[in-house]
């Protein structure tokens, strides 16, 4: 073979094996590109809120065959991705100071008052009132009980929250009196709806709250707002759902707890991933906003009811952004799990009947100024 031959059959060699490397390359590429992007978003609310998520995300991922978003329940989460491994969003409640790094989505977790429409023409602003109002329907025999009240400690927190977190903090701590006087308020208030007058079951947990609404036997329970969906299903046009009502009468509407609740994205992805994770927060931050009461069954962060969106809110949704507007207790979770560690045991000996009102008041004081003294974890 000629020199000239050799040449041109290294370079015909060449050439085939360019060929050959631009044709692997377009094929992995569009292999890649067919694969699309998976993404594992972890949400920390409940087992079953997923199927929720789902429905949120399905209008977007409709318009984006290339990415798959598939969502998982990690409740550990709650403390950031770094209990959600291999995670490349997570669903978590977030407090203020996390805000530069969480998208904000919907409020959650806070007490609301249920009612059944078909016995209360008007929910009560007072417990006064709510006591009155419940009394007349059983006595009439419309109902069993009038109030179902959890009596998990989470739930009666509300009734403590001018115990555990004074209304006006910038003021000296209250002394152990003023602090035992406002804890026998309510448990004197606890107290007549359950022993005086009958009104309130004995060991009756939320599902059984919910259990006694739905079925008739109360026509009022104050409930978490993650009950509400279910109630919605079971009641219908019947169900009402109010702020928690004052104490006394003319007095200020109950402090409840409620959270934030956000979508943050893992940092270190890669860039498909980063851009897909991206595009999923920017959904849910704009048009998915107008999509998560109807999905989710919660209220949008960004936007409330009647500010000028295109599709009116349903009535639903504006009667729960009112009890929402209830004001809430400024405390941390940390906070918030302290005061229901505290308040728990001694619930457990009032409701038994092992302890008055004048024992449990004196003894939450106790617990709240020891806690005040210890770093201020209450405060």
């Amino acid at each position: 073979m000629t020199k000239t031959k050799r040449i041109g059959a290294a370079a015909a060699a060449v050439g085939i094996v360019s060929l050959a490397l631009s044709l692997a390359y377009v094929v992995l590429r569009r292999a890649e590109r067919d694969r699309g992007v998976e993404l594992e978003l972890a949400q920390t609310v409940s087992a079953d809120f997923g199927a929720r998520v789902e429905e949120l995300l399905k209008p977007y991922l409709e318009g984006q065959p290339g990415v798959r978003v598939r969502v998982t329940y990690r409740p550990r989460a709650e403390d950031g991705l770094a209990e959600a491994r291999g995670a490349h969003l997570v669903l978590r409640p977030f407090e203020p100071a996390e805000a530069a790094k969480v998208a904000p989505l919907f409020a959650a977790d806070y007490a609301v008052l249920a009612y059944d429409r078909s016995r209360v023409a008007e929910p009560p602003a007072s417990f006064p009132e709510l006591t009155a109002q419940a009394f007349a329907l059983k006595e009439r025999g419309a109902v069993d009980y009038g109030l179902a009240l959890p009596e998990e400690a989470y739930h009666l927190l509300p009734f403590f929250s001018d115990v555990f977190w004074p209304a006006a903090p910038a003021a000296p701590a209250a002394p152990s009196g003023e602090v035992k006087a406002t804890a026998k308020e309510a448990f004197t208030l606890l107290g007549d709806l359950r022993f005086t007058h009958g009104l309130s079951p004995h060991a009756c947990a939320s599902d059984c709250a919910a259990r006694l609404l739905v079925e008739g036997q109360a026509p009022f329970a104050i409930l978490g707002e993650w009950r509400i969906p279910e109630l919605r299903r079971a009641l219908g046009e019947r169900l009402g759902v109010a702020p928690l009502p004052s104490l006394a009468r003319g007095g200020p509407p109950l402090r409840g707890m409620r959270r934030t609740y956000g979508v943050e994205r893992r940092s270190e992805l890669a860039d498909r991933e980063a851009r897909a994770a991206d595009g999923v927060i920017a959904y849910l931050r704009g048009e998915g906003q107008r999509r998560v009461f109807a999905a989710l069954g919660k209220l949008p962060l960004s936007g409330s009811p009647g500010d000028g969106a295109a599709e009116a809110p349903a009535p639903a949704q504006v009667e729960q952004e009112r009890a929402l507007r209830a004001p809430e207790v400024p405390a941390d979770r940390a906070s918030v799990r302290a005061a229901a560690a505290a308040l728990a045991p001694l619930w457990a000996q009032f409701a038994d009947g092992r302890i008055g009102a004048e024992g449990a008041a004196r003894a939450l004081a106790d617990e709240v100024l020891a806690m005040r003294s210890t770093e201020g974890v209450v405060e």
